[in-house]
């Protein structure tokens, strides 16, 4: 796990490289906490390429094993953010090449496999979560990838002057001399709109990630060429297809298996390891298994003072049973308070789920004993643990009903009356816009929308490619309303809220956290399900909680699932008010100060609804004020 960044530039920039290594090393030092451990530049002036790594050592903790590495055959290169789980298997593959093995990571067969089977063929045949940047100096050609569900981060840019940018932390460009920060102004309506910016987009103009299961190649004629290696939607159908037969008992032990191997493949590390536990049915499940593998495990929560927000006890409770080395934080509001800008820091686009910060804490927390966490991220997507897909799936099969002349002709309605300075007039109007969806996706968006377009927070004209406004075009016959809403959470959702969460906040403290959930068996299996076991007599994650429940109590097993949220509302009117309030009154030319201003005292007064409204707001001028941008 690991941090990198570089660029290839123009030749009139070459005429110095002593100003090209101290600008790499400015870049370096950006993302020193994504690996503290050993640092390696490139500074190669014949190819104009430039490579600025920061390495988080998890297995092979020698220096051979340092990057960025080079091939044997003295033709590839690479930087490599992330782990290959299947590496080993991988090697034995190459056993017949007599190769000179320098070191046992999983960098250096990776590399060599690039050597022997090209880049787009090795991409396909990693299991892992990984960020990974290779030059060929035969072909002359810079290639990306990023794992098939977007885990592990990476960004590019081509700017005017044909300069390209490549990096796992915006931070890095962002200090580079020769990259010309501006902000994307249609990317920031995205942001105010979902409190997140989704893939493939940036808040950074000109400036894209990687779709997840995506190749970039960018050419010596500097054109990049866009490719995949892995389409979510094609694997999501061909499961679809392949519908498991067996039982539900049969479905309860294949699941269990698949996780038995997942967790197994994810606990290969040459430093500490151990898991985080938040008592509820995910994180549950994954310690269970280790358990029952014989794992020594430590496990590790943290809870709030407040109890309402409070889960710590069932983590407890669990711990307990399965007699892991168990580690409990109670947070007060002084910790999660002050770490605010810290957070806006780390996350290096302005991000606003207010469960980043626990998650911050729990990583500072777990570092102090663990180089490497497993984490339950992806289990809701996969077996059906939100009730939004129910309750789409219920309104929308109402609203389709409506005729869609009558719906064109009411859609504008909204837009009118949720700007209205009456409260009546705004219900009214949003209630006009709840029936004036003409897809399922629309009424989606909306559902995931902190702000909705009409209520004309942001420019409700935007068209840029993020991945929320992607109709999906298949065969829609054979998968339910509520199946397509997990896909849907799977391609949107996960990768750019919760994976960027997880991942900003962890490698912030220099932890690298594993999920064992997106284990391609594993998610291949859970999209096989059918329905009825899914949603087993309307339970969700039912099969989840039948594996645990063979352990545990139903008080463990079936207790509604609670979240990882803090307690924002009383954070807003107690020890953030001043801060909160002094970032509103700041300049800004995308929102209006005013309105905001207006707002808050609005949720000052009492309007509950507004918290999770204004959040996104705040932290969207304090990241811009951050990074003056």
């Amino acid at each position: 796990m690991c941090g990198f960044a570089g660029y290839i530039l123009n030749d009139n920039i070459w005429e110095n490289s002593h100003e090209i290594k101290k600008d790499l090393s400015k870049m370096s030092k950006s993302i020193y906490h994504r690996g503290p451990d050993a640092n390696g530049l490139l500074v190669d002036k014949e190819n104009k390429l430039g490579i600025a790594f920061q390495r988080l050592s998890i297995i092979d903790l020698s220096d051979d094993a340092k990057q960025p590495m080079l091939s044997n055959c003295k033709q590839w290169i690479i930087v490599f953010n992330g782990e290959i789980y299947n590496y080993k298997e991988l090697k034995n593959r190459l056993l017949d090449y007599n190769i000179n093995w320098k070191t046992t990571s999983d960098t250096e067969v990776i590399l060599e496999c690039f050597a022997k089977y090209g880049f787009s063929k090795t991409i396909a045949m990693l299991d892992g979560m990984f960020g990974i940047a290779a030059y060929s100096f035969k072909e002359k050609s810079l290639w990306l990838a990023r794992d098939k569900f977007g885990e592990k981060p990476l960004y590019y840019c081509l700017d005017d002057k044909n300069n390209f940018f490549f990096c796992s932390d915006l931070k890095a460009l962002m200090s580079s001399k020769f990259f010309r920060k501006k902000l994307n102004r249609e990317v920031s309506s995205d942001f105010i709109r979902f409190g997140y910016v989704p893939d493939p987009m940036c808040i950074l103009d000109k400036t894209k990630k990687l779709n997840a299961g995506n190749i970039l190649k960018f050419d010596s004629f500097k054109k990049i060429r866009l490719g995949e290696y892995w389409n979510t939607l094609s694997e999501f159908i061909k499961m679809k297809n392949k519908p498991f037969k067996g039982s539900y008992n049969k479905a309860i032990e294949e699941v269990k298996f698949r996780i038995k191997n997942a967790t197994r493949s994810r606990i290969i590390s040459d430093v500490p390891l151990g898991a985080f536990l938040s008592g509820g049915v995910d994180s549950s499940n994954l310690v269970l298994s280790l358990i029952n593998q014989e794992v020594n495990l430590k496990t590790f929560s943290i809870g709030f003072e407040d109890k309402t927000k409070n889960e710590s006890h069932f983590a407890k409770e669990i711990a307990t049973v399965l007699n892991t080395k168990h580690h409990e934080k109670i947070l007060n509001d002084e910790d999660c308070v002050s770490i605010i800008p810290d957070i806006i820091k780390y996350y290096d686009e302005p991000f606003s789920d207010p469960s980043q910060i626990p998650t911050f804490l729990l990583s500072k927390f777990a570092k102090k004993n663990i180089k490497v966490a497993i984490s339950g991220d992806g289990a809701d997507e996969l077996f059906g643990g939100y009730p939004r897909y129910k309750n789409i799936s219920l309104f929308w099969n109402n609203i389709d009903k409506v005729p869609k002349l009558l719906i064109k002709a009411i859609e504008n309605i909204p837009y009118v009356l949720s700007s209205s300075k009456f409260k009546a007039l705004k219900s009214f109007g949003k209630k006009f816009r709840k029936i004036s969806h003409l897809n399922i996706e629309s009424l989606y968006n909306d559902e995931l929308s902190r702000w909705r377009p009409d209520e004309r927070m942001y420019n409700k004209t935007n068209k840029n490619e993020n991945n929320f406004y992607k109709y999906l075009e298949f065969d829609r016959g054979k998968i339910s309303n509520y199946r397509y809403l997990m896909l849907r959470d799977f391609l949107t959702y996960l990768p750019s809220n919760l994976l960027v969460k997880i991942d900003r906040a962890s490698m912030a403290n220099s932890l690298e956290v594993r999920n064992p959930y997106l284990d391609p068996d594993l998610v291949k299996l859970a999209w096989s399900l059918p329905d009825k076991y899914i949603n087993n007599n309307n339970i969700e994650k039912s099969i989840l909680r039948e594996i645990l429940g063979q352990k545990f109590p139903d008080n463990l097993s079936y207790r509604q699932k609670q979240g990882f949220e803090p307690p924002l509302d009383s954070w807003l009117k107690g020890p953030l008010k001043d801060w909160a309030y002094s970032e509103i009154c700041k300049k800004d030319d995308i929102i209006d100060a005013k309105k905001l201003k207006s707002l808050f005292q609005d949720f000052l007064n009492g309007e509950k609804k507004l918290t999770y409204k204004i959040w996104p707001l705040i932290m969207f001028k304090a990241w811009r004020s951050q990074n003056a941008i």
